[in-house]
């Protein structure tokens, strides 16, 4: 007997919460290499040009939920790890493109990067 569509997807949150989105290697790796950009466009000698300001800000955003991320895991929080997965995959594949999702991203968390 096969369980009712209700009760199939009540169980799906269990199967989901088994699936790791990044492990914690790739992630502090990425961390890293967050850090040693940002690190590269304060570190340079010439003014920043308004693209490179931007890119700057999007990696703060980048670092900043991964970290977030981070600590979510800590604490056994899938809910909030799952939303923040999402919300950085938006940042990396719009945030270039599309300045005015990090000014959402901002009025929903509240982040006040610099």
């Amino acid at each position: 007997m096969t369980p009712a569509p209700a009760a199939a997807a009540r169980n799906t949150k269990s199967a989901a919460e088994d699936k790791i989105l990044m492990t914690d290697k790739e992630l502090k790796q990425t961390i890293q290499g967050l850090t040693k950009s940002i690190d590269k466009l304060t570190n340079s000698a010439k003014p920043l040009t308004g693209i490179e300001k931007r890119h700057k800000q999007i990696l703060f955003l980048r670092k900043e939920i991964l970290q977030q991320i981070k600590e979510a895991r800590a604490k056994n929080d899938f809910n909030q790890e799952n939303d923040l997965t999402i919300t950085y995959g938006l940042l990396t594949s719009l945030g270039e493109k599309h300045p005015y999702l990090i000014g959402l991203l901002r009025s929903k968390f509240k982040w006040q990067v610099f």
